[in-house]
């Protein structure tokens, strides 16, 4: 079983300027902590913008903890996806995979829409109801602060 969130928000900028603006945000400015969740502060690996497949990071977090992602899909400017793997302190126990997926919509001339979605997959019977009850009430907040980022940073430089 996955366990699923997502978040969504409009921007007032083009889809391909929102999509550049998202694929080549700076990882440790785009998440920062949320509630118990914790902030990127250092990238090792890919530290260019998304642009292909295989391309892979390593995420050290504001909790000591660290995570890999790897870029698994990318269709320039409607979407873009990644595995993210190799979890270390506490999600270690509860997530044995994750994947990302940023969906981009033109809904109008200078307007796009935003849906980013995470599915987890728990490491078993016992992580799930946990893993379920962090992923349902934080992580929607986190994306959607990160997502706010996103809209500021593309509403503001276009």
């Amino acid at each position: 079983m996955t366990i699923q969130t997502a978040a969504t928000i409009n921007v007032d900028a083009p889809i391909a300027h929102v999509f550049s603006i998202a694929a080549g945000y700076d990882p440790r400015d785009l998440i920062q902590p949320f509630g118990p969740l914790p902030g990127i502060n250092d990238v090792k690996g890919h530290d260019a913008p998304w642009s292909a497949i295989g391309q892979q990071r390593h995420f050290t977090l504001s909790d000591k903890s660290s995570v890999s992602e790897t870029m698994t899909a990318i269709s320039q400017p409607q979407s873009y996806s990644y595995d993210i793997s190799n979890f270390t302190g506490l999600f270690a126990s509860l997530v044995c995979g994750a994947r990302g997926q940023w969906d981009f919509t033109e809904t109008g001339p200078g307007r796009t829409r935003i849906d980013w979605t995470y599915q987890f997959s728990p490491t078993g019977v016992i992580a799930e109801p946990v893993l379920w009850f962090i992923v349902k009430l934080f992580w929607p907040g986190y994306l959607k602060s990160a997502l706010q980022r996103v809209k500021e940073k593309a509403e503001d430089t276009q």
